[in-house]
């Protein structure tokens, strides 16, 4: 029997963990202890010499990587498992210079758990291979580039400063030489869903002709950082629009989806990544990639398309996409007059606000933008009329999402209020606002300017800061009434926070 400890803070986490190591793995795991922090993990291991050890990084008095970082020097046998809400970089290198066998991305599925797992308890049970360690580097490394290049990925598209000196070290593990790149987006048009096996086909396909890239997956849009030094003819060449056809039979698209494909402009330097990709953004689509390959009239799909462009509070593109829809009704003279291009135009803004109404619950007042359109009666000024709904419509989107975005982070806010003397993680919290963990701290650190993390340790402090203030309250039963255990870790955190300690605090208001 392999011995394994579980070293997790949060209680519902262990008692999921030992649920399936008991179904799955009582034949041939014993499950030795469990534990809340970090310094705990250390004794335990110590002394029970574990053959495994799920850790988790955020853990107090000790954090995961630096008690597995002591352990591993004294139990030199004993295989990891890193637990980590968070998908950074960081994180992730610190672990492999450990020695960590695998970590796993909070919330992993049961078969991202056992396949985890059964790959430990093989090397735990056998005998170590003969890799040199720069070969186990190279080869954990490469599990890690598709976090790495999401994690890139991300932190352009929201805008997130990148010092050089930290790209340069991504590079160095992503095997990037060159320095000169441009963005590709591909998006979808329609309301539809890209999935990460698109994700490996397009970087299959642009790594055939361009020297590296960077590809992942946000905001519903694929994102393409390619770097060559010939990107401009390799961009115009015969080649590259040939693996753009190609794409076309082997993205897995549904009936129906378009995919939109653009091309930002051509830099060098991080700083120059964001705005690459805005232009991708903001530019026509070089190609459409579709599984319609039949000729078809101006429909619903054209009007899924416009309303994309208006949730996207893409201005530019909303317009172009109603110039194609006008340009299209105006092209069949002999078929279509002036009443009937009106009508059409009508429908579409009906379609588009119902989809909209839908997307935020609120009502942007359809019957009166068609009242109004119906009064018109010259081309221009149904033209001008609708772009003026469409600017208004943006409008309307940009005030809900910040006012949604308001909402998500008082609600959160409050929990943290009503609950701060209990045990509060980022997951917790993300699945209460229904959100991910990832776009949830974003939001809230641009609302409250401070992580979430240090909110809750400010409500904490807050507290415990007005029960001293009532001097006949054991600090011991402050620190447990605020949501420390232990009463040494919580002199830490208030000292840490008010640079005094608690006794100090006390003294000074007599």
């Amino acid at each position: 029997m392999l011995k394994l400890l579980i070293a997790e803070d949060e209680i519902l986490e262990r008692r999921a963990l030992r649920f399936l190591l008991d179904k799955h793995y009582s034949h041939c795991i014993e499950i030795v202890d469990e534990v809340s922090n970090g310094r705990d993990a250390v004794e335990r291991a110590l002394l029970l010499r574990p053959d495994i050890i799920f850790m988790d990084i955020n853990m107090p008095i000790l954090n995961g990587l630096e008690a597995s970082n002591i352990i591993k020097k004294q139990c030199k046998n004993t295989e990891f498992i890193i637990l980590t809400a968070f998908n950074y970089f960081d994180y992730a290198k610190k672990a492999i210079n450990i020695g960590v066998s695998d970590y796993l991305l909070k919330p992993f599925s049961n078969n991202e758990f056992f396949h985890s797992l059964d790959k430990v308890i093989e090397k735990a049970g056998s005998k170590v291979s003969s890799e040199t360690k720069n070969q186990k580097l190279e080869k954990n490394y490469s599990k890690l580039i598709p976090y790495i290049e999401k994690q890139v990925i991300e932190d352009i598209v929201l805008g997130v400063a990148m010092p050089e000196t930290q790209f340069k070290e991504y590079a160095e593990i992503l095997s990037i030489k060159c320095t000169e790149f441009c963005c590709i987006l591909f998006s979808l048009d329609t309301i539809g869903k890209l999935e990460e096996k698109n994700v490996r086909t397009i970087k299959h396909k642009l790594n055939g002709i361009f020297h590296n890239s960077i590809v992942g997956l946000c905001l519903n849009n694929i994102i393409a950082f390619v770097f060559d030094e010939s990107l401009g003819s390799k961009i115009l060449g015969a080649r590259f629009k040939r693996i753009l056809n190609d794409l076309s039979y082997e993205l897995e698209l549904n009936e129906g989806e378009n995919l939109a494909i653009s091309i930002g402009s051509i830099n060098n330097g991080t700083s120059k990544m964001y705005y690459s990709y805005k232009e991708a953004k903001r530019s026509i689509p070089l190609k459409q990639i579709s599984k319609i390959t039949e000729k078809k009239d101006i429909g619903i799909n054209k009007y899924n398309i416009l309303c994309g462009k208006i949730i996207n509070e893409d201005l530019k593109g909303a317009n172009i996409e109603f110039d194609n829809v006008l340009d299209h009704l105006t092209m069949k003279k002999e078929n279509y007059d002036f009443c009937v291009i009106k009508e059409s135009i009508s429908n579409m803004l009906s379609i588009v606000i119902d989809n909209i109404n839908e997307f935020t619950g609120k009502d942007f007042g359809k019957n009166s933008v068609l009242k109004e359109l119906a009064n018109l009666s010259e081309l221009a000024e149904v033209r001008s009329y609708t772009s003026m709904a469409i600017k208004n419509l943006i409008g309307f989107i940009k005030k809900y999402k910040k006012s949604n975005n308001i909402d998500v982070v008082e609600k959160v806010k409050k929990y943290i209020e009503t609950n701060y003397m209990k045990e509060i993680s980022l997951d917790t919290l993300a699945q209460y606002v229904s959100m991910s963990t990832f776009y949830l701290s974003r939001i809230f650190s641009k609302n409250e300017h401070m992580p979430i993390r240090e909110y809750i340790i400010k409500i904490r402090m807050d507290k415990a800061k007005a029960m001293l203030q009532e001097k006949n309250i054991p600090i011991k039963k402050i620190a447990m009434d605020v949501g420390y255990a232990d009463v040494n870790y919580f002199s830490k955190a208030f000292k840490k926070y008010e640079k005094i300690s608690p006794k100090q605090y006390v003294r000074q208001l007599e």
